[in-house]
Formats: structure tokens, sequence, C-alpha cells
């Protein structure tokens, strides 16, 4: 299904978690020094949650032109959960920590949401959260009540990690990036500081349109949020967890209903990626959104509410 599609990224990103009603929550593990960092309601309403899982390179903060759709449309999120995954936004680890596990993020994220007391869960996740939803619902389906995915990265990149060379020919922007990022590594501060310099030249908005339909109709706080949050180490990381991941034997598992979207110019993900997960996944509806990249939950955050049955 192609829908059509009103006003273009019409929404900047907040980043006052004040402004927005929310309170801040760190979580962290048993052992390690990984974290995860929760904005949300003081309280709770149930013990069901929404809980909103950003892809790379992003945080807490790009749920935020989505929850304005709603408001404005008159929509209610029950209880929103916002993170800041392990490795991003204020959840950075430190120099040194060992690189995370997919079951060690999916754990930190149940334990937030026990920490806030849910025990039910609607999962909404971008890119590589949306990854990270379809695990969790494989594993802990007592807990996931549905799926939502806005752009959540499959079988491509999963593909694209294992066969670079193929994945070339599938997602050149996924391999071409992730080669970047895996150069860049071992000089990380070296090359967030470059990526501000190009941000304070205005060359950074170029560097990054791939991801976006009509990049220079962006607003100027994703691009901002962008040059921070472009951590060449926590990027090579996320691929890597999809490293040898079993995707349609896990995901065969997934007894909730799954709705999932893509935008109709998105990079990384591919109309093929939706299909074989609509015949994976038992209870799985798709949706192509038009005039859209790849941050669908910026660039259309209207369409994606409406294709996700909010």
């Amino acid at each position: 299904m192609l829908t059509s599609t009103p006003a273009y990224a019409p929404f900047p990103l907040e980043t006052d978690e004040t402004s927005l009603g929310f309170v801040e929550t760190t979580v962290y593990p048993r052992t390690g020094t990984a974290r995860i960092v929760a904005r949300h309601r003081p309280q709770r309403t149930s013990t069901r949650a929404t809980i909103f899982l950003h892809g790379a390179a992003g945080s807490w903060t790009t749920w935020t032109p989505m929850l304005a759709a709603a408001d404005e449309a008159g929509i209610t999120i029950v209880n929103p959960v916002l993170l800041d995954l392990p490795g991003w936004g204020d959840a950075t680890p430190a120099p040194g920590d060992a690189p995370l596990t997919l079951d060690t993020v999916c754990e930190l994220v149940r334990d937030m949401a026990l920490e806030l007391g849910y025990t039910e869960w609607d999962l909404v996740g971008h890119s590589l959260g949306g990854f990270i939803a379809l695990h969790m619902a494989s594993i802990w389906p007592q807990s996931v009540h549905s799926v939502a995915l806005v752009s959540g990265t499959t079988w491509s990149v999963i593909d694209a990690v294992a066969r670079p060379w193929h994945g070339l020919r599938v997602i050149p922007g996924f391999v071409l990036l992730r080669f970047f990022m895996r150069l860049l590594a071992p000089i990380q501060p070296v090359a967030l500081a470059a990526v501000r310099g190009l941000r304070a030249l205005g060359i950074l908005r170029f560097a990054t349109s791939p991801l976006f339909r009509h990049p220079t109709r962006v607003d100027d706080t994703v691009i901002d949020a962008l040059a921070t949050e472009l951590r060449p180490r926590s990027f090579v990381t996320a691929g890597d967890v999809t490293r040898g991941y079993d995707a349609d034997a896990r995901w065969s598992l997934i007894e909730c209903e799954v709705l999932a979207t893509k935008g109709d110019n998105d990079v990384f993900v591919t109309d093929g990626d939706l299909e074989r997960l609509a015949r994976v996944v038992r209870r799985c509806t798709t949706t192509v959104i038009a005039d859209c990249g790849h941050f669908g939950n910026v660039e259309q955050p209207a369409a994606v509410l409406a294709a996700l049955d909010y």
C-alpha cells in the first residue's frame, strides 16, 4: 500500500524534555558501565507503555516530530517512553567499554520498562531500533503487545554487513556509510570534530542528503542532531549486532501484530524487505510512505501515525 502525504517535515526536533512534560530516568546493567536513559511522564496511567527505540545516529529527540503530529491531530499515545539506547544520546558508553550485544541492549530496554512499572509494551522502532523491537517481540511475547516499524532495518542490512560487495548493489548508501564509519571509529574524537565543522560550514546537510527525500526542507534541528549523534564506534557496533542473525527463524516466532513502514525513497530498507517481513511474520501489515526517505518520523510524521494505526 502506498499512502499520499501532507506537508513535508513540518516539525523541528524538541531537545528540552521539560517542555514536553517529561522527566529523565537512567538504568545501569547488573554488570558493566553501559546505561540506558529514558524520557517519560512523571506518572504512569497503567502498566502498558509505548516505548520508542531510535536508530543509529539518533536519540530520544528523533521521535518528537511524531509526538507533535500526534498532539496536532488529537491523538493520545499511551505512556510514551522515549529512550536513549546504549551508545547514543545521554547513554554514551565510557571509553574502553566492551562492545554491546543485541541481547544486552534488549535486556536494558526491558530493565528500564520494568523500572518504570511497565510490564506490557507497544514497541515503536526506527531503523536499527526496529530490529531491536522485532527481536524483543520474538523473545518476550508475553510482554510485547505490538511492534511498529519506521524504516526498520531487516534483511538488506543483515546481508550488507555479512556481504558488503553484494550490499553495494542493494543498499549502497548503508555500505558506504558503514565503510567510512569503520575507518573513523579509531579516531572518533577527531571525526566528531570534523562532522561539527562540516555542520558549521553548512556542508553536512548535503553530506546526509541520501537519508532524506528533500534534504533542503528538513529543519536545522535535525541536521544539528546528526552532527551530534553520528558516532563512528557506535554506528559500527550497531551494524555488528546483526552479524549471523537468523531473522527468518527468530521473527517467525513473533505472535503480536507488526505494522511496518518505509519511505518510497528509503536508502536502507527495500520493498523486498517489507515483502519478506510480511511472509515471515504472521500478523504483519506493510505500508510505503510517499515522498519520504529513511526518516519517516521526521519527514512524514502524520502519514506514519496513520500507517501505524494511531
